[in-house]
């Protein structure tokens, strides 16, 4: 089975844009189509990378400096071990989907 991709194309902003005519693309260096605007940038890179589930890219794994982040093998979800961390948050700070979270314990 294919793995589903994480992000999905939801729709181009650019494709309602003109493209340049034919004779204008190859007299100037201008685009051919027109980039997005900012809020049209901003809101496709929000909705990529916006928090969503563990997607299992072991991200945390490779950056834990204690090596408590594993994957168990059965259930190939990633476990992280509570008595090896030491709670320097780099896992929560580049997972690049928001799926971990460090909360302070009392």
């Amino acid at each position: 089975m294919k793995p589903e991709p994480v992000c999905r194309v939801i729709g181009d902003s650019r494709r309602g844009a003109e493209p340049l005519p034919l004779e204008k693309r190859l007299a100037s260096f201008e685009e051919a189509v027109p980039a997005p605007s900012l809020e049209d940038a901003v809101a496709e890179a929000m909705r990529c990378t916006a928090s969503s589930p563990c997607v299992y890219c072991e991200v945390c794994q490779l950056i834990c400096p204690d090596l408590a982040i594993t994957r168990d093998e059965k259930t190939r979800s990633i476990v992280i071990d509570l008595d090896y961390c030491k709670g320097c948050a780099l896992c929560a700070r580049y997972c690049p989907h928001g799926a971990i979270e460090m909360v302070v314990d009392d």
